[in-house]
């Protein structure tokens, strides 16, 4: 129980009670005892204090701070309540305000882990790898089994170009062997070893939602052939939502698990002897590792859902392709690599997706317009650089950037300045908030786009090639540096693929000042992307299939 000082045994029996019902959900009942607390000892700070947790609880942010800033003034060191100002600043976007609080926070309580794992979260969404980074290693040595947080450090790496393939390795290696040993391992299976049975794939995800997995799933369910494989999805997605119904439809076996512990969930898996189990998220949010952790089959892959390596000894195989991890590259993953012969992924396009105007939009304007809508953590000072240079050299172009929490004065203005150290030209620079619903409509406002690196786009490149828009990439040194790389080769446009900064730009600069052969590039691109690889559905399942058979003959080789 959170509650400040200085408070009467009746007002604590109030507030207990008020607690109670806040964690149950009780959100009228704990008013009442709320205006209780009032009518016995008016101006009590705890009121507004618990008011706002129930307001987070409901996530009403704004009406949640404004109950905590009451506290503020009067209490400016109350630790929880600053740490909650913090948070409810987090949820509304407003990072640099929240990082503010956090930091205060920490000057109350140092090394408070929590607040240091939040804090470094923080600082990621707006870009700052390096100070996120350290707050995210001092949480960690601090509390060694914060495996959550330690998997949002392995995903933050990823986006800077500070961090070599080998140090990300070595951290990811830490984090496997502090996760197992929290966990018993499981190494018998009673699997029948025939090598050429049907086989039961297990399918496990929190993701079943508005969010870019479904993306590359729903095809695969759908074209699984039936007589050779059986599938089983495992879904802790929290809610149920037309995203999860529409999966959920061809698949044979279907179970919610998002109540149960991840023991639970492995026991589960083991009694219905799944043969290969799929992790599709890796080290993102409400990833189930711990299960992969215990081994909950005897062949486990990490698949589309996380670009790096998991880190995992019990992780047997990453699926990928020979344009993300080229022969060589084994070294900087813990598990085997196995590569799909054409791409990592099958797009569906998102059924809401509008069409694809009928001419450029350089056309209307008179000037050319580059477009960013990935991640803006994505988006360092080298990719800043790149692209002012860019629109130096096309000296009538725009650039046009959608960025979560823009509308934040002080973030922007924090953009804004890391942009002019780097010669941006920001009279021609377009900062957009973003909105759900502008996720495909801004499409149509753009020429060319432009792929951020070391981590370029994923979903958003193929978002980008579906609505009509070439992009210029930079292939880099690892799997999520090569996606652009891996995409573009397969859409047919190997030739937007630069292999240093300086090529970037000049694929990018000529592509702006040739308008006939971008009208060419952008005409009836949505229709050649759809006959591609990367959307053709039959083809990529039975590639995905020969990898599982795959698997699993080796499987039974090595094991006879």
């Amino acid at each position: 129980m959170t509650n400040l000082p200085d408070t009467d045994k009746l007002i604590l029996t109030l507030l207990d009670k008020t607690e109670e019902l806040i964690h149950l959900d009780k959100f009228e009942d704990a008013e009442y005892f709320l205006s209780q607390i009032e009518k016995h000892k008016p101006g009590d700070l705890n009121v507004p204090f618990q008011r706002g947790t129930m307001f987070m609880k409901q996530k009403e942010y704004e009406k949640a701070l404004k109950q905590f800033l009451i506290v503020q003034e009067k209490l400016p060191d109350f630790f929880a309540n600053v740490n909650n100002i913090g948070a409810a600043y987090y949820k509304m976007h407003r990072y640099n305000s929240a990082i503010d609080y956090f930091k205060r926070a920490l000057e109350i309580k140092p090394d408070t882990d929590f607040v240091l794992a939040i804090l470094a979260e923080a600082l990621f969404r707006r870009g700052n790898h390096e100070e996120s980074h350290s707050y995210f290693k001092r949480a960690i040595e601090i509390s060694p089994t914060m495996f959550r947080t330690h998997s949002d450090m392995l995903l933050g790496v990823l986006y800077s170009d500070m961090f070599s393939p080998e140090y990300i390795k070595a951290e990811a290696e830490k984090f496997g062997e502090n996760i197992t040993k929290e966990v018993r391992v499981n190494t018998e299976f009673s699997n029948d070893k025939n090598p050429d049975r049907k086989l039961k794939i297990g399918y496990l995800s929190a993701d079943f939602r508005d969010h870019p997995i479904p993306y590359f799933l729903e095809s695969l369910f759908k074209n699984h052939d039936r007589e050779k494989f059986e599938i089983h999805v495992y879904s802790t997605t929290l809610f149920d939502n037309p995203i999860l119904q529409r999966l959920k439809k061809p698949v044979e076996h279907w179970k919610d698990v998002h109540t149960l512990s991840d023991e639970k969930i492995c026991a589960e898996i083991i009694e219905d002897k799944i043969d290969i189990l799929l992790d599709l998220a890796g080290h993102t949010a409400y990833n189930h590792l711990k299960v992969f952790a215990q081994r909950a089959a005897p062949i486990q892959a990490s698949w589309v859902g996380y670009p790096g390596t998991t880190g995992l000894k019990t992780m047997d195989y990453k699926i990928t392709d020979p344009h993300l991890e080229h022969a060589g590259y084994e070294d900087g993953n813990t598990e085997e690599l196995w590569r799909l012969p054409k791409i990592f992924c099958c797009y569906t396009p998102h059924e809401k997706s509008p069409a694809v105007i009928d001419h450029p939009p350089f056309e209307d304007n008179g000037y050319v317009t580059f477009g960013c809508f990935n991640n803006f953590a994505k988006v360092g000072d080298n990719v800043l650089k790149g692209w002012a240079e860019i629109l130096l050299q096309v000296t009538d172009a725009r650039l046009f950037i959608e960025i979560d929490g823009i509308q934040e004065d002080s973030f922007k203005a924090s953009v804004e300045s890391r942009m002019k150290a780097q010669g941006m030209p920001m009279g021609r620079v377009i900062l957009e908030p973003r909105k759900r619903e502008n996720q495909f409509a801004l499409y149509n406002k753009v020429d060319i786009a432009l792929d951020p690196f070391p981590a370029n786009g994923g979903t958003t490149s193929m978002d980008t090639l579906w609505m009509g828009v070439p992009f210029v990439t930079l292939a880099g040194r690892h799997y999520i540096g090569r996606m652009g790389k891996s995409i573009l080769t397969n859409a047919g446009l190997p030739e937007l693929i630069a292999q240093s900064s300086e090529e970037y730009v000049s694929i990018a600069v000529n592509l702006a000042k040739d308008k006939d052969r971008l009208r060419r590039i952008r005409h009836n691109l949505r229709d050649r992307f759809s006959n591609s690889p990367a959307m053709d559905a039959p083809a990529f399942t039975k590639d995905m299939e020969e990898a599982y058979r795959g698997m699993w003959k080796k499987y039974c080789g090595a094991s006879s």
